[in-house]
């Protein structure tokens, strides 16, 4: 048997410095807010248990960063793949921005949207112009890919 090979993680570049916007911000504001809340006479235990997921997050966020493979977007891009921004339209009749992204890079804010999602596999390959049939747990639904951007 061969040993499994874990896919590296690819994130886009503005990925990349949010998540260190994020290990700043844990590091520089949130721990040193929760610190003195810990020492008080009869603390509580919320802000112990906030303090640990804290540090858990920190220490995954930086692993994650020293793993992490950095996405080389394309400047035209000729289909969607990984970090490419897609202008879809919706059933609707209105159009939104996505982000293809790591499925960790995905909370980073609205626009983006990970891989693993039932739009993320759907628009992977496809081209302005194109409509993907995206089954969702709600039902399927088609979105039509209007435009394409680094």
């Amino acid at each position: 048997m061969s040993a499994h090979t874990p896919t590296p993680v690819k994130l886009t570049p503005e990925g990349r410095e949010l998540i260190l916007d994020r290990i700043v911000d844990i590091r520089m504001r949130r721990i040193p807010e929760l610190r003195p809340l810990l020492v008080e006479d009869e603390r509580d235990e919320r802000d112990v248990a906030a303090f640990e997921a804290l540090l858990a997050e920190v220490v995954d966020l930086e692993g994650l960063i020293a793993e992490a493979q950095i996405v080389e977007l394309p400047q035209k891009p000729e289909s969607i793949e990984l970090g490419v921004r897609v202008r879809i339209g919706t059933p609707e009749g209105e159009s939104e921005w996505v982000r293809i992204v790591h499925p960790q890079e995905a909370v980073l804010d609205e626009e983006r949207i990970s891989v693993n999602s039932p739009l993320g596999e759907a628009l992977l390959g496809a081209g302005a112009g194109d409509q993907v049939d995206v089954p969702a747990p709600s039902g399927h639904w088609v979105c039509r890919v209007e435009a394409l951007d680094s």
